[in-house]
């Protein structure tokens, strides 16, 4: 007959530590005066260290002719990789390329080198698009994460060449005061 796979002694102590480990952070959720200890934490880490525990960054690249060549964007994603320790996923899509990291630890992200590359993807896009940066503050298992989205829009109206207003304005008619 053959042999059963049965648990590994270390796996059976790992789940009844994992186990145990949610059953007394449940108990001491319970006690009263700890949600509002973890708000004022949460307050603290967010508006006094401005320091959270790991980061995140979902960005997308819009492609076409007048934009920035594939090249361009890949020497991007390239120093994304490194700025995120090589946690990331990159998704091609109609018209677009959108990179997604994973979570990383604060002691391993480089703030510095993040910027920089978010101001050469602003250089990049300057001519066509205008970029919108938003910064989120969000929990994720216990773990403050600031997390950055990306993205580069199209205006509604295109940018002129010409920086005379009255121009256009009687081009179209349009009487000037």
């Amino acid at each position: 007959m053959p042999e059963h796979d049965r648990t590994d002694s270390v796996t059976t102590l790992r789940r009844r530590a994992a186990a145990a480990a949610d059953r007394a952070t449940t108990a001491i959720s319970r006690v009263p005066g700890i949600g509002a200890t973890r708000s004022l934490y949460r307050v603290w880490q967010r508006h006094v260290r401005e320091r959270p525990d790991q980061y995140q960054a979902s960005i997308t690249f819009p492609t076409a002719p007048t934009r920035p060549t594939v090249a361009e964007i890949h020497d991007w994603i390239e120093d994304l990789e490194y700025a995120f320790e090589g946690r990331l996923d990159v998704y091609a899509r109609r018209g677009s390329v959108a990179v997604e990291t994973d979570r990383v630890s604060a002691e391993l992200f480089d703030e510095d080198e993040f910027v920089e590359i978010c101001e050469r993807i602003e250089d990049g896009y300057d001519g066509s698009h205008s970029i919108a940066h938003l910064k989120k503050w969000r929990r994720n298992d216990g773990r403050l994460v600031r997390a950055h989205v990306i993205v580069p829009v199209k205006p509604l109206f295109p940018r002129d060449e010409t920086d005379e207003p009255d121009a256009d304005r009687a081009a179209a008619g349009i009487e000037v005061n």
